[in-house]
């Protein structure tokens, strides 16, 4: 009998239109350390265990192709483009998981996709570290959610178990499953993973300050 290897596949949500950035900037194109923020995201995303992986881009699409050029021809990347980004963060939560599920019949018979880490491209201080570990409680706990915390405080990015699914595809307006996650509080399963940084999301011109700031540090 055949061993089928179950996979986490990655779902990073990189569409939104920086709104609260405020000057036209973009927050994912925003540099750190050379590179803009979005490739960090993706780096963290590609040394993890997490496969495939789901790039959805919207606002400013082809400029955003054109900052992360070395990670489009990347196998392991899919990148879909959200038409209907400005409806909010679930029309492209809803693409990846429609993009996953076709892809679900195109993998070997031996590999199945169980699971999907739902993440935010402006999150740069994300770490393979942080994506393992959450994916290694999944495979331990058996609970159909996982959920990190920081400091006691949860976070992102979240992991959905694939029977989850449906309920994701409902999921509408400006929110990534956050009313999945309310529906099934008893199913999650958090893990603490300490510094309360790694969380920061590159929102406004503040928070994006705040990143530097810690990347400096660290290096």
């Amino acid at each position: 009998m055949t061993n089928i290897s179950h996979h986490t596949a990655a779902i990073i949500l990189a569409a939104g239109s920086s709104s609260r950035m405020g000057e036209g900037r973009h927050k994912l194109l925003l540099p750190l350390h050379d590179r803009p923020v979005l490739a960090h995201v993706l780096d963290a995303v590609l040394a993890s265990q997490a496969r495939p992986i789901m790039l959805i881009l919207g606002h400013q699409a082809e400029q955003v192709r054109t900052h992360i050029a070395a990670y489009t021809a990347h196998p392991e990347v899919t990148i879909i483009e959200n038409p209907d980004y400005l409806e909010g963060m679930s029309t492209s939560l809803r693409l990846g998981i429609q993009t996953l599920q076709a892809h679900l019949y195109r993998k070997s018979p031996d590999s199945k996709i169980d699971s999907a880490l739902v993440l935010l491209g402006d999150q740069p201080l994300i770490t393979a570290q942080h994506i393992d570990t959450l994916i290694a409680t999944y495979r331990t706990t058996g609970k159909r959610i996982i959920a990190p915390t920081y400091e006691g405080k949860r976070g992102n990015p979240i992991l959905f178990d694939a029977s989850l699914f449906p309920e994701l595809l409902e999921v509408a307006g400006d929110e990534g499953g956050r009313s999945v996650l309310e529906r099934h509080r008893d199913e999650i399963a958090t893990v603490e993973m300490g510094n309360p940084l790694a969380n920061i999301d590159v929102d406004t011109w503040e928070a994006y300050h705040r990143v530097v700031e810690v990347w400096e540090q660290k290096q």
